[in-house]
């Protein structure tokens, strides 16, 4: 049993002893080895805290250190800030040579230029004396095919310069990968991003409209200026801006001072649209959000601002707080809304408290590849111009329906009348407008009550729906009054329309009352070709005359009007209608042209 495990022994030990295999061919120096696109650049490198005036061709007077990319410097034991150099030596495979190809690197704080075999080929930011700030910018430089062709080793060097107080150094995993596949993956990372602030931007332009179509409604207002604010903040994060003339410490700038603005202009919004007062704590926390942001915006030296960033954070937290205590308080009350909006407004807790702990390094992911806020904080918001269109559809409902009858009130008729009169002078067709009273209303309210006489009238409004055209505009003129207004209708048309609904309501019988009532209508018709215009309080003058008349000879009838509107409307006018007959449930009373009105 011994022999066959001292066998075993000595195999192993004779494995151990073996001298390592030769480096593949073409393989002639130590150091990073890519054989295959993407190829990773991670590892260790050479770094040294220090620069030179020579640039690249000075890098041997430097001291340098093995450290460990990507990661910041100070994270591994170097103190400091400043302008650093990291270097590597990697070597191509031959059959990478076709391609042009590209360093990519998600992030690198703050500044930083490129070099490969010593030759520039990429900066981002610009390092001092004329200090630019490139943090949230995806870089992606393309090497020079005249040195990636070339076999054999090469040297990528890169500076970065961190004045602090943030760690610096390359935060992302430093690639190879050709060009088009660099941009490629650059422009599908960033196109969720750029959808979102074009959305978040979409939103603010919308509800904008609504606000301009009624500057009452201030949440409006308040809401478009949250999402303009968050749709700056998520357009900061897009590598576009490099090819622009904006100076990416700007970008930087307008990054956190969104950060300040977002929860104050949310809170505006929040307190217009539950119509609350503004507290003294509101006061209080709108002033630190303009502050902040102003701070943001106006302070010398933008590295700085780190500093004022955790109060930014304080703030949208005490902020956060007030909300939710607020939300929690309408829900239990079973107000509109808030309960889907706790919810919501969590959820938004949720996201900012991810991305906050991925900025400090808390989640291991620094560069920020998946931020929550965005999507989230769009969906809320989303959320919420949806509950505001419906409560603006509520509002402007209310603003132009009577609400018993459900039908149009003066106002809405007024505009309409305007309208048909301009839209029938252009057309050349005629319109017809109708005055409808109850026929002894207060004696049926004063007999059955005034629920019974509610209900007789939201019983006639229903008749008068169902009477006219889609086109035509059935009103509520006031207490048991109504108006009918026909477009491209002359008189044959309306009185087919009108008899329809007089015959309907003396058929109505409602609940709490043995009978029902009949109607008396007044008819005039505008016809562009017999006269040129009129005018709405005319017409409408002319079709109270001609109710008045109906009413006057015995109710229950259709009287259409002739002539010219009357000075007033009690003065009546000529009517023409078919000859007199008695009153009816089903007839229509009349008289022969030219009779006197009663």
């Amino acid at each position: 049993m011994k022999r066959p495990f001292l066998a075993l022994l000595v195999l192993a030990a004779a494995s151990a002893a073996r001298p390592a295999e030769p480096a593949p061919a073409g393989r002639s120096v130590p150091g990073l080895y890519v054989d295959r696109l993407p190829g990773s650049l991670a590892g260790t490198w050479e770094f040294a805290l220090d620069d030179t005036p020579l640039g690249p061709e000075g890098l041997a007077a430097l001291t340098w250190r093995p450290l460990e990319v990507p990661g910041s410097w100070q994270a591994q034991g170097v103190s400091g800030h400043g302008t650093a150099w990291y270097r590597v030596r990697f070597e191509l495979d031959p059959g990478l040579s076709g391609p042009p190809l590209a360093f990519v690197c998600r992030q690198i704080r703050d500044a930083d230029e490129v070099y490969l075999d010593g030759q520039l080929v990429g900066r981002t930011g610009s390092l001092p004396p004329a200090y630019d700030k490139g943090t949230l910018v995806w870089r992606v430089y393309e090497l020079p095919a005249t040195l990636t062709a070339r076999p054999g080793p090469h040297t990528l060097a890169v500076r970065v310069h961190n004045p602090g107080p943030r760690a610096g150094g390359i935060l992302g995993e430093p690639t190879l990968d050709t060009v088009s596949a660099a941009f490629l993956k650059r422009m599908r990372a960033e196109a969720p991003r750029a959808l979102l602030g074009a959305a978040f931007a979409s939103l603010g332009l919308f509800s904008l409209f609504l606000f301009v179509r009624d500057r009452e409604q201030r949440d409006f207002l308040f809401f478009f200026l949250a999402t303009a604010a968050t749709a700056v903040y998520v357009s900061t994060w897009l590598s576009v801006w490099t090819s622009s003339s904006v100076p990416l410490s700007t970008l930087f700038r307008g990054n956190l001072a969104a950060t300040f603005l977002i929860p104050g202009l949310f809170l505006l919004f929040f307190l217009a649209f539950f119509d609350r007062a503004t507290l003294a704590r509101h006061r209080a926390f709108l002033v630190l959000s303009g502050a902040g942001s102003l701070v943001c915006l106006l302070w010398p030296r933008v590295d700085d601002l780190y500093y004022v960033l955790a109060a930014g954070y304080v703030v949208t937290g005490a902020i956060t707080i007030d909300v939710l205590v607020l939300l929690w308080g309408d829900a239990r009350r079973r107000a509109p809304y808030a309960r889907w909006l706790f919810a919501g407004t969590a959820a938004v807790v949720l996201a900012v408290a991810h991305d906050v702990a991925q900025d400090y390094g808390a989640l291991g992911d620094p560069v920020g590849t998946v931020r929550l806020f965005g999507p989230v904080y769009f969906v809320y918001m989303a959320s919420f111009l949806a509950a505001m269109a419906d409560r603006f559809a509520h509002l402007r409902m209310a603003a132009s329906t009577d609400p018993l009858t459900g039908l149009a009130n003066r106002a809405v008729l007024f505009d309409r009348i305007a309208l048909e009169i301009a839209r029938a002078r252009r057309s050349g067709h005629p319109v017809a407008l109708s005055i409808l009273d109850l026929d002894h209303f207060k004696r049926f309210n004063d007999r059955f009550g005034h629920v019974a006489g509610d209900r007789l009238l939201a019983a006639a409004a229903r008749a008068l729906q169902a009477s006219v055209r889609d086109t035509d505009l059935a009103a509520r003129f006031g207490g048991e009054e109504f108006a009918v207004l026909l477009p491209e209708a002359d008189a044959e048309r309306a009185l087919a329309c009108l008899e329809r609904i007089r015959t309907a309501v003396a058929g109505l019988r409602v609940s709490g009352a043995a009978e029902g009532t009949t109607v008396s209508i007044g008819l005039a018709v505008f016809d562009p070709l017999e006269r040129a215009t009129i005018s709405p309080t005319a017409w409408l003058r002319q079709a109270d005359a001609a109710l008045y008349t109906a009413k006057a000879r015995g109710r229950n009838q259709v009287v259409t009007a002739v002539g010219e509107p009357p000075r007033s409307s009690a003065s009546g006018i000529p009517m023409v209608g078919p000859r007199r007959r008695r009153p009816s449930s089903t007839g229509t009373a009349a008289v022969p042209p030219g009779s006197p009105s009663e």
